[in-house]
Order: structure tokens, then sequence, then C-alpha cells
């Protein structure tokens, strides 16, 4: 429809002149200014009141806790062994591996099983929470001095970076080479 309509035309015509112009005019704005946003995956986990994310890239699984088979001389953050889909997995415990201590619940937890572990490992969380889409830009680095010493932490995703809104809460993201590694040297 013309913008340009005159004074003569009846009213019906010249608001919708005037709608298709400013349908036009927003149109307009918004060409080129979107912009892809960035974001990873995370496996969001609790263990006691804390929440860290696993990258899931890294995750080849979830399944309900079960028994694991103690090994003698084992350090005490590996519980032992068990079988995950038809497969004998070492189980660490990620409270212990990150020097917190184990939430005592009635509910049993959740075992995440790794990939591309050579052996196979998996980790025993208290709950697994959900998946948390985070924007790259918002997991900034942690600094030494703010992980106290708890392990491996590669960074920290504050409270409703999750793009999905699934998880509403903060969480620390971990760095899973850097927590395996002195358990498999």
């Amino acid at each position: 429809m013309k913008i340009g309509v005159t004074a003569g035309a009846d009213a019906e015509a010249r608001a919708a002149a005037l709608l298709d112009a400013r349908a036009a005019a927003l149109a307009a704005r918004t060409v080129g200014q979107e912009r892809t946003i960035e974001t990873a995956p995370y496996l969001v986990c609790a263990c006691g009141a804390e929440r860290y994310g696993l990258p899931l890239t890294a995750v080849a699984g979830v399944t309900p806790e079960r028994p694991c088979t103690a090994l003698p001389g084992a350090p005490p953050a590996l519980r032992g062994i068990t079988a995950v889909s038809g497969v004998i997995v070492s189980v660490l415990d990620l409270a212990a591996c990150l020097g917190l201590d184990r939430a005592e619940t009635d509910e049993g937890g959740h075992v995440v099983r790794l990939r591309a572990q050579e052996p196979p490992v998996a980790l025993a969380v208290d709950r697994v929470l959900g998946i948390a889409q985070i924007e790259t830009t918002l997991a900034r680095p942690t600094t030494e001095s703010e992980s106290l010493g708890r392990g491996p932490l590669s960074g920290y995703a504050p409270p409703g970076s999750d793009r999905t809104g699934g998880i509403p809460e903060d969480f620390s993201l971990i760095d899973i080479p850097a927590l395996l590694a002195r358990f498999t040297t």
C-alpha cells in the first residue's frame, strides 16, 4: 500500500497505510542487528548444597546409583567398580574428589559415566539436576583464590545464566581432565 495516502482517503485506508509503514520501518531496523549467541551445554549435578556443571560433551550417560565393589588400597574418592551398561567402570565420588562431605540422603544418587576415558570412569553425584545451556561469555574463569582449594574448577556460571531457564542457581564448572589427573597417572 502507498504511504502517502491523500487526505480524502477513508480512515481505514489511512490506518492500514500507517501500520504498513511502521512495520516496514521496524523490519528495517532489525536487519543486520541479529547476533549469534554461542552457548555450551553442561550437565548440572548437586553434591550436597553445591552445584557443579560437567561439560555435556564429556558425558556418556546417567544411571541411578548402584552398589560398588570396593577395591583394597584405593584412595577414599574411589568408591569402587561397578557395571554400567555392560562395562566395568571405576566410580569416583565427585564430592570427595572436590574435598566436600557427601550428603547423607535417603534418595539414591546418580552415576554419570564419562565419555572416552580409559579405563572407563563414572562420577557418583547426589543428584543430576538437568542440562543448562550457558552463554560462553558468561562462564567466567575461576581465579585460584575463588576455588578455595576445592579442586579443578574451570569457571563459574552466575545465577540465571542458563538460557533454557531450567537451572536458576549458579554453579561451578568442572574441568574433567584436571579432575581425573590424579587418579589416572
